[in-house]
């Protein structure tokens, strides 16, 4: 019986991949079908009751909310930049500076991603980052795909050390004791994905041109990540990380360009600083928002209170007080639609102020997020039923008993799964890192190496969220490509995953 239910646990997971991939259908399309798969399991054979089904729906609901706020403001600021013409100016500056169609390409996705996640994450940098590079002319799947799995290396470290943060108080090791092992494995993560970016970019050409770029970058990246951790600094570890990796890697290029010169900056009815000012007013405020008081922070917050559930077969969750708050001065949405202010102000300014214009901005605007809400319900329904009703657990549970000694090898996949169904390292360390920590114990191995091996893999595995492709497509205009994005990303995190694995088992044994 054990088996069988692993293996039916698996089944809202296998028809959410087939749908993509198989079937190449829609991320909605897609989810409605793996929620159904995930409700005849969890009621049929996990004991799920009505009452659990009505908390796990309202926390989806809640969720759908808190991501909801992200992309409607993404959608807004980047249809009101492009209809205003900003974005024209920003990308002819880019490709001004930046004449190497592949330094840009990894340089955007790879260290200015990571920058934009060391600040804020929840799919900020993939939705601001994948429209540029596609604007600039780059093959718009490779863009969302290069985006996605180039800021990935970051996430842990990254909304100023959130998951970090999170997966330490869960279980209990001292920062001192866990900064170390998670460098290790985050100096894997930044050096594979550049190297998939590269990939991503180019095939076995990208890879060629890897090397020259990759190595001296990620090792000034490791170095600044290092001397950031070791100083106990843990929520600057992605940003200056980020900021060594930039300073390096343009050095770099400058000193080998063929030609040094610059004609100086483009400019239309609005000039490059008016064309970034709305994306600098979002990281100024996205960074200020880490310096206000915790206090302040949760009473500009919104959050439901959600009590204890128990499904038939005995599995309880806890009762999950303040869920998810949506806090004013500390979430991405706020900044976005800040920035969106902040565009109207200086188009008025600069004379290029068209309310008809902005009108097909907001139109542009609800006609991708009103089908995009729909589908992070629909998705985060599946994996709250998954999660509540146990699903999630028994699969841990019965891969850990299978692999044995060997579990240290799976231990990354278990990380990569979590987030493959929730799209958030957070989640995935909130609900594998105590899992994790004592299947070291018994293994008698480090805990402190299982837990940084789970939430740096569980990072990499946000790449493939289907929450976040969706929020990448619908910025992107690539609805109905959701699986062509995958299928591109899914071997290179795998691959991740597998090498992880590899690095786990050496350490602990």
């Amino acid at each position: 019986m054990p088996i069988i239910l692993s293996l039916l646990s698996l089944l809202p997971i296998v028809s959410l991949l087939g749908c993509l991939i198989g079937f190449k259908l829609s991320v909605p399309k897609a989810g409605a079908v793996s929620l159904a798969a995930a409700l005849i399991v969890a009621f049929g054979f996990f004991g799920l009751t009505a009452f659990g089904l009505l908390v796990a729906s309202l926390k989806a609901l809640w969720l759908a909310l808190f991501v909801s706020l992200i992309v409607w403001g993404a959608l807004l600021l980047y249809h009101a930049m492009d209809d205003f013409g900003a974005v024209g100016v920003i990308n002819k500056n880019i490709s001004a500076l930046a004449g190497d169609r592949f330094f840009a390409f990894v340089l955007l996705s790879w260290l200015f991603t990571g920058l934009l996640q060391g600040i804020a994450g929840f799919g900020v940098p993939a939705v601001i980052v994948a429209p540029i590079l596609t604007a600039l002319g780059y093959d718009p799947v490779k863009s969302l795909a290069a985006a996605l799995l180039g800021h990935s290396w970051a996430i842990t470290f990254g909304s100023m050390g959130t998951a970090f943060f999170v997966i330490q108080g869960i279980t209990g090791i001292p920062e001192t004791e866990l900064g170390v092992p998670m460098w290790i494995f985050n100096t894997c993560a930044h050096l594979m994905t550049g190297a998939g970016v590269c990939w991503l970019y180019g095939g076995l050409d990208g890879l060629k041109k890897a090397p020259a770029y990759i190595l001296p970058v990620s090792a000034a990246m490791a170095a600044a990540q290092y001397f950031t951790i070791r100083f106990g600094m843990y929520s600057l570890a992605a940003i200056n990380a980020s900021l060594a990796g930039l300073a390096v890697m343009f050095a770099l290029y400058r000193l080998r360009a063929k030609d040094g010169r610059f004609g100086g900056f483009y400019k239309d009815k609005l000039n490059l600083f008016q064309a970034l000012l709305p994306y600098a007013l979002i990281l100024a405020l996205l960074l200020l928002f880490q310096f206000v008081p915790a206090g302040v922070r949760d009473a500009v917050a919104a959050a439901p209170d959600f009590p204890a559930t128990e499904t038939a077969e005995g599995y309880i969750v806890g009762a999950e007080l303040g869920y998810n708050k949506i806090r004013l001065f500390s979430h991405p949405g706020f900044a976005l639609f800040a920035g969106v202010a902040a565009a109207c102000a200086v188009y008025r300014r600069a004379g290029v102020w068209d309310p008809g214009v902005f009108r097909g901005a907001a139109k542009k605007t609800l006609k991708k997020g009103v089908p995009a809400t729909l589908a992070l319900l629909a998705l985060g329904n599946m994996s709250l039923v998954m999660m509540d009703s146990g699903m999630m657990y028994r699969l841990a549970k019965a891969a850990a008993e299978a692999a044995g000694r060997a579990y240290p090898l799976i231990s990354p996949f278990i990380g990569v799964l979590a987030s493959f169904l929730t799209g958030n390292n957070t989640n995935s360390n909130v609900m594998f890192g105590m899992f994790q920590y004592e299947t070291a114990k018994e293994l008698g191995v480090s805990g402190a190496v299982m837990a940084a091996a789970q939430s740096i893999s569980a990072a990499v595995g946000c790449a493939i969220g289907p929450t976040l492709i969706l929020m990448g497509a619908i910025a992107t205009k690539q609805e109905g490509k959701e699986s062509l994005i995958l299928k591109k990303l899914l071997p290179c995190v795998l691959i991740i995953a597998f090498v992880m694995g590899i690095i786990n088992f050496v350490l602990l044994n």
